[in-house]
């Protein structure tokens, strides 16, 4: 079966959104004793029993189906731990990453996995025991807000019949399970609105956070350089291969692979060079006539243009239309023959297509073959995720139909379908060859520690200097060192001379004026700050920043008190058997 597990990974922003959108697999009878097909118990949740089939098919499945429909959220609310971990998948989310990936991919545990089973029963109890209910308009409205079937916050009846036709059936479902999975899910949303939708922040503590965000801060800061200690260092070749042989499973080959794949795209556009014309005017026109002529003349030329420009996008837009329709067509002669459950030749599928089959040689992450080398995914849900990135991130499935991708959108109007053909494992490299990079990592670690250590042992000294009375700029300058003005300037403000000013103003702010940071260190410098003056400016628009930021905190209460519910529930469910051993 192949894998859909990369094609949508956006990030809706509201609670309500995220938990609205469909969730997609069986929905269990939860009054019966065990489910199943009869096998040993695997899992047991409030008394319920469930062989490997059907742990398979509330784990693996499941989440299988929801990351081809986009619901990477619904999977981080049945697998977060707590709400810092949720919030941080969150912001993965935002630039296209994952932070609980499949379990094909390797990157849930078996622990995640169980847990994930678990809290689908216990929803699923919690459905019952409170009454809650979906009606039928709610339920098509969800499916139609799914990111699979409205890919542009338009629903497209077409992708949905897709679907329910081409990919429901291949996992043993009916579109009356979708239905009633979406149910499910609609009714997880009210049991977040009851556990916590009645929550809220004291508007003072939500007030005086957001007013230290607010604030216009100066102040000096004081930098140690990463790369002046880099350049000091000279380590033997003694200290060099003793690193190495401390490291030496950091030290291995790249990881290679080989694809067999069908590309298509259209041209790159020709910029037509702008070559204006010179006309030498017999006489400029003067009369009104003349004049108004010209104008007609310069306003019919302007429209001609518009046109063809428009007609030339729209010709464009029907060719790219076209290359959808043609990979999907594509794509069903590959399902059409996982169906009929022949072996995989993708080369014979290419051809009867009558398309060009490509067949790479073995290449790295940062070698793809010719044509393909800097392609991104397009579209809001890969947030410009390179293909490299889903390549390299293919299991080597023992099935041939598991080693094919889906239909991927590259570039302004590409698609691109492969198959993982080969993968050569990186190996372990010799002293010699891991020479230069491990003396580079040995010189870096070495650097990182001096500059952190430089950094304390000044700010030390500038404090002691301090509080024998004398001003910060002075205790500085007497030890040899440079303050730099940074400000006076805002949270969402950037200064020139400050890269990373947001972070300077968080920790500012939770000073007064006058005092020293302590050392804050970043991957290229150590640095500490004094801070000289912190005002706040009593706006209209700070008074409604801090309406919003209310709004925000409800929110994020409401999801930490939600998670507090789930995970007591979790406790209280006497959850045991293999899967959690």
């Amino acid at each position: 079966m192949i894998e859909n597990m990369r094609k949508y990974t956006g990030l809706m922003v509201v609670v309500f959104v995220l938990l609205g959108a469909g969730f997609l697999f069986t929905m269990n009878d939860i009054g019966t004793g065990s489910t199943g097909g009869g096998g040993p118990t695997v899992l047991e949740v409030h008394g319920q029993s469930y062989d490997q089939q059907a742990y398979q098919r509330m784990g693996e499945q499941t989440l299988q189906m929801c990351s081809a429909v986009g619901m990477h959220n619904y999977i981080n609310f049945l697998l977060a731990p707590n709400a810092d971990a949720m919030q941080y998948a969150f912001r993965l989310g935002g630039m296209g990453f994952n932070y609980f990936n499949l379990p094909t991919q390797g990157g849930i545990s078996k622990q995640e996995l169980n847990r994930f089973v678990a809290n689908r029963v216990i929803l699923q109890h919690a459905i019952k025991d409170m009454g809650l209910y979906a009606s039928e308009e709610e339920i098509s409205e969800a499916i139609k807000n799914l990111p699979a079937f409205a890919p542009n916050g338009k629903y497209n009846e077409g992708a949905y019949a897709q679907f329910i036709d081409k990919r429901l059936g291949r996992l043993g479902m009916t579109e009356k399970h979708l239905r009633e999975l979406m149910r499910e899910n609609i009714c997880l949303n009210k049991i977040i609105n009851i556990v916590g939708g009645g929550l809220t922040h004291t508007r003072v503590a939500t007030q005086n956070q957001l007013e230290a965000q607010m604030q216009t801060i100066t102040l000096a800061k004081i930098t140690f350089n990463r790369e002046d200690f880099v350049k000091k260092e000279k380590p033997t070749e003694e200290e060099i291969k003793a690193y190495w042989e401390a490291h030496q499973d950091a030290y291995k080959t790249d990881e290679q692979r080989r694809i067999s794949y069908y590309y298509i795209d259209l041209p790159k556009e020709i910029e037509e060079e702008k070559k204006e014309e010179e006309k030498i005017e017999a006489s400029t026109p003067k009369t009104p006539e003349e004049i108004a002529k010209k104008a007609a003349d310069d306003k019919a030329k302007a429209e001609a243009k518009a046109a063809e420009t428009v007609a030339k996008r729209e010709q464009r837009a029907a060719e790219a239309k076209k290359l959808t329709r043609d990979i999907n067509a594509f794509y069903d002669r590959i399902l059409v023959s996982e169906e009929n459950k022949k072996a995989l030749d993708f080369a014979a599928i290419v051809a009867e297509h009558k398309g060009n089959f490509l067949q790479s040689k073995l290449f790295t992450r940062s070698s793809l073959p010719k044509g393909l080398q800097g392609l991104a995914l397009r579209g809001s849900s890969n947030r410009n995720k390179s293909l490299a990135e889903v390549i390299f991130s293919t299991p080597m499935a023992e099935k041939d139909y598991d080693r094919v991708s889906d239909p991927l959108p590259v570039g302004d109007t590409g698609w691109i379908v492969f198959v993982l053909d080969e993968v050569i494992t990186p190996e372990p490299l010799d002293y010699e060859a891991a020479r230069d990079k491990a003396r580079d990592n040995l010189i870096g670690e070495n650097a990182t520690e001096k500059v952190q250590q430089a950094a304390k042992d000044a700010r030390q000294a500038v404090t002691e200097l301090m509080a024998a009375g004398k001003d910060f700029d002075t205790a500085a300058r007497e030890k040899s060192l440079t303050p730099v003005q940074v400000g006076p300037y805002q949270r969402n403000s950037s200064p020139a001379n400050e890269p990373s000013a947001a972070e300077l103003h968080n920790v500012a702010s939770g000073l007064n004026p006058g005092e020293v940071s302590e050392t804050i260190d970043e991957a290229n410098r150590s640095i500490f700050i004094y801070v000289e003056k912190r005002e706040l400016e009593d706006t209209e628009e700070n008074k409604l920043r801090v309406d919003n930021a209310m709004q925000g905190a409800k929110i994020d209460l409401m999801l930490r008190t939600f998670l507090n519910w789930i995970n007591h529930q979790y406790q209280n469910a006497d959850v045991k058997g293999l899967a959690t051993e």
